[in-house]
């Protein structure tokens, strides 16, 4: 158990709630290997996945009822196991947090170690060894750019149970405070991988999985697309698609047909969705 080192802090000049509000930023977080959970579900989601608790802000006059003995529970359990505790009012809760109406909690936490790991020493971590197994599902995300989209992508990898989630040349990084919310805590045990867009197709090449390119001029639509065996699943930005070099790269070019008059692709998100559970049909029809 340990020490406890409760706080009361008051001024916005505080070095904490300076180094909190600098968490905001990419850079930051792959500095420190930490992000901000925000609320009662997302902290107590983190905690159950086995993340640990680095400081824990609270703000008891923004929580009613019983949010607030829940918060005044998961304070004292954090407290004991050793992370520090504060209180602050709720003008520097809402400097200290991302969104715009704050929960009146939050909490610095570490990030998963593969997730702070280079791409190889994340496959040793989560003891991926040198070959696939025949049935691997992963999605590779490239170049995805809004946060919400890249959270509800990976919301969705979750419940389709993907092996894993590789996060190529990414613009934004899954413990984005949007990302975390939009996958609904999926984030925390759910392993994402990041790595150049090279370096993702060099370790998939090496374990034998095979490519399938997301593009709305695909030559097979997605139902008449074999999703069987060892196979990841690629999307790009919406607005460019992929580059050549996954095109190139890929074992066949899949599409989503498209019925309305304007429309011409679908949102990174629903793609990854329409593709993973189709996926997920025909590899369930197998058994």
């Amino acid at each position: 158990m340990g020490v406890k080192r409760e706080l009361d802090l008051t001024s916005a000049d505080n070095p904490r709630v300076k180094a909190v509000a600098k968490l905001r930023e990419h850079r930051r977080r792959r500095e420190t290997g930490l992000f901000v959970a925000e609320g009662l579900r997302e902290v107590g989601r983190a905690r159950a996945a086995g993340l640990r608790v680095v400081e824990l802000y609270w703000s008891p006059d923004m929580l009613h009822g019983a949010e607030r003995g829940e918060a005044e529970a998961l304070v004292a359990a954090a407290g004991d196991e050793g992370a520090i505790t504060a209180r602050v009012g709720e003008a520097l809760m809402r400097k200290m947090a991302y969104t715009e109406n704050p929960p009146g909690l939050l909490a610095v936490m570490e990030q998963p170690a593969w997730a702070r790991a280079s791409l190889a020493e994340a496959m040793g971590l989560l003891k991926m060894g040198a070959e696939a197994g025949k049935d691997e599902l992963w999605l590779v995300a490239v170049g995805i750019e809004k946060p919400g989209n890249l959270g509800a992508m990976l919301r969705t990898a979750d419940a389709a149970g993907v092996t894993a989630v590789l996060v190529a040349d990414a613009v934004v990084d899954a413990f984005n405070p949007n990302a975390i919310r939009a996958s609904t805590g999926a984030v925390f045990t759910l392993p994402v991988l990041g790595a150049t867009g090279e370096e993702a197709r060099h370790m998939l090449r090496g374990r034998g999985v095979r490519l399938l390119a997301a593009t709305p001029d695909g030559a097979t639509p997605h139902t008449r697309t074999d999703m069987t065996g060892a196979v990841a699943l690629v999307i790009g930005p919406e607005d460019t698609g992929l580059d050549e070099a996954w095109l190139k790269e890929a074992a066949g070019r899949v599409s989503i047909p498209m019925l309305g008059r304007s429309t011409d692709s679908l949102n990174a998100s629903v793609a990854a969705a329409v593709l993973l559970f189709e996926a997920r049909r025909q590899r369930d029809k197998g058994k």
